[in-house]
């Protein structure tokens, strides 16, 4: 069935969970460094991002040069 042919309600509900499941991160890397480029902000944001999309749901990404731990959602987490 083509995905047109959805009716609106279901086209609707998976676009919400698409955008749910694809959260993204845009500023991660600003919030916790300064002094990089945009060039070195934006690959330091995609590194997170892959990271969390790799995490189980109960589990944490350690950052050692922040000393600090983020859950799936990308929330500082205490360890």
């Amino acid at each position: 069935m083509p995905l047109g042919s959805l009716p609106k309600k279901e086209l609707t509900s998976a676009s919400l969970f698409f955008i749910l499941l694809m959260a993204y991160h845009h500023e991660w890397s600003q919030s916790y460094i300064k002094g990089l480029t945009f060039e070195e902000h934006h690959m330091n944001n995609e590194w997170f991002n892959n990271m969390l999309a790799m995490l189980k749901d109960d589990g944490e990404l350690y950052v050692p040069m922040l000393n600090k731990s983020f859950n799936k959602s990308g929330e500082e987490v205490s360890s």
